[in-house]
């Protein structure tokens, strides 16, 4: 089967992003043309001619990006953002980020792009642009290994970790409004939050729970009940940068049909890339 590298593939994802650039303008998140980034400003146009990418990941994200002892980035997310530092031959300057900061820190221009388990959404997307989707999840509970609490229904009046400016988060208030909502600044902080009893249970992406399960067997356990709310994961960008977007979209679309993808995510989570993404 052929397989495209990042490498490889830069020179047609910045000659496609040229060229969408010329017949678009604005953002595709409904931003006006008025709001447009001029090609010579493009964070594409500096990170070509800077040879450095500021990329904001997270640090305490298992399976996605957490930050080793070693002082090093590993994950999903990581290799998908070295895939894209390299098809722009460019450095990679790290920018840890938690949930609740990714939107600032596009916001005042801290980063170039935010690769973060970003679901889109349709509140996020009215004040970032989102690309094209890498990667889909969903959200479910995980509870310690013995607790009294078997259904969704016992979550009522029990105390429940999740991070600020999380999916997970929203879920709690809109659907689970007889819980007890525990936020936390990191992931890792509410992960920690469970395994000292401090918390009754724990809303999280279904990868990263089903991680720790699985390296947890004796501590945890994953609570039966549907998937809650299926997303999809996006690159975050600031708005207006429409020759930035188009870059990353055309990235992505080669990446995923690479086989990068796929191999990542077997690498992390053991899953095959699903069939919308190719």
């Amino acid at each position: 089967m052929f397989k495209a590298t990042s490498k490889l593939l830069v020179v047609p994802a910045i000659a496609a992003a040229l060229l969408l650039a010329a017949c678009t303008s604005g953002g595709s998140s409904g931003q006006s043309g008025a709001g447009a980034v001029p090609a010579a400003q493009s964070h594409l146009t500096k990170i070509l001619k800077s040879k450095t990418i500021r990329i904001a990941v997270s640090a305490d994200s298992p399976g996605y990006g957490v930050l080793g002892t070693d002082g090093k980035y590993k994950g999903f997310d990581i290799d998908v953002a070295k895939a894209l530092g390299a098809s722009l031959n460019a450095k990679i300057k790290w920018v840890t980020t938690t949930n609740e900061s990714r939107i600032p820190l596009l916001q005042t221009d801290k980063a170039d792009v935010v690769i973060a388990t970003l679901t889109a959404t349709d509140e996020r997307a009215q004040v970032i642009e989102m690309s094209i989707p890498y990667a889909a999840s969903a959200t479910i509970f995980m509870v310690p290994k013995g607790s009294p609490i078997k259904s969704y229904s016992d979550l009522k009046g029990k105390t429940v970790a999740t991070s600020r400016g999380s999916v997970g988060e929203q879920i709690l208030k809109a659907d689970f409004p007889d819980a007890k909502i525990s936020d936390f600044n990191t992931t890792a902080d509410s992960i920690q939050a469970l395994k000292s009893h401090k918390v009754d249970a724990l809303i999280e992406n279904n990868a990263i729970i089903a991680g720790l399960v699985k390296d947890n067997p004796s501590d945890f356990t994953i609570l039966q009940g549907d998937e809650l709310r299926p997303a999809l994961f996006s690159f975050g960008v600031k708005p207006g940068d429409q020759l930035w977007l188009n870059y990353l979209n055309t990235f992505i679309r080669n990446f995923n049909v690479s086989g990068e993808n796929e191999a990542a995510l077997q690498k992390w989570f053991g899953l095959d890339i699903p069939d919308y993404l190719k």
